[in-house]
């Protein structure tokens, strides 16, 4: 009697947890669908989200056709053009500015740079310095007048960045003298803005490749 009255407990036991067990995997597997398909819904929804927040983080301006007007001085490094320098679109070429000095003189036979630099337009400037010192942002694309116009610069920089190679610049006695070769910089007037003012302000951009020298010991 006492056998079959525990084994009857026994089988109620086993039942009840296997009863228990099986809600517990359908409560667990409703909670894991659920915040899956709220991750679902979260990332398909960010994309969207982002791709306007890109758009209205970095508008178009629209200039005033008036800073045009005026004839100023304009360096031959800086371009404003709806289309890219050299480049023929429909037949029609590309602005082909003229600048005044070559950054690169041609070099005659057995004649070397101490420095190789390299020329290049530059179409995607954002940030610059003026001649105040402060941080100021170019405008790289703005629209005068339902036109979309691009502000391009002329820069020469060293091959490969500033203070390039280990062995300095070239042709110099590296017993004596430690090189390396440097970007220089000039200003030039530019179309930017500063705490939310448009103007005309004079920029710094890199004009130019250098070799600077400094010697090792002052002692002969």
């Amino acid at each position: 009697m006492r056998s079959s009255t525990l084994a009857l407990l026994i089988l109620i036991s086993v039942q009840a947890a296997v009863r228990i067990g099986g809600d517990a995997q359908g409560t667990s597997g409703r909670n894991t669908a659920e915040p899956s398909r709220t991750s679902a819904g979260t990332q398909t929804s960010n994309p969207s989200q982002q791709q306007q927040q890109d758009s209205h983080s970095h508008p178009i301006p629209v200039v005033d056709p008036k800073l045009f007007n005026k004839r100023r001085y304009r360096s031959p490094r800086v371009l404003f053009s709806a289309m890219p320098p050299g480049v023929e679109i429909d037949g029609v070429p590309g602005p082909s500015p003229r600048v005044r000095r070559k950054a690169n003189k041609p070099l005659h036979r057995g004649e070397y740079s101490v420095c190789d630099s390299v020329n290049r337009w530059v179409d995607n400037k954002t940030r610059a310095t003026d001649m105040a010192g402060n941080e100021v942002t170019v405008l790289p694309n703005f629209n005068i007048e339902n036109v979309s116009i691009k502000q391009y610069f002329f820069e020469t920089t060293c091959r490969g960045g500033g203070r390039s190679g280990a062995s300095g610049c070239r042709g110099i006695d590296g017993r004596h003298w430690n090189s390396y070769c440097s970007n220089t910089h000039t200003f030039v007037r530019a179309l930017t803005s500063f705490q939310s003012q448009v103007a005309w302000r004079y920029i710094r951009i890199n004009t130019a490749c250098v070799c600077v020298l400094s010697r090792k010991s002052w002692r002969h």
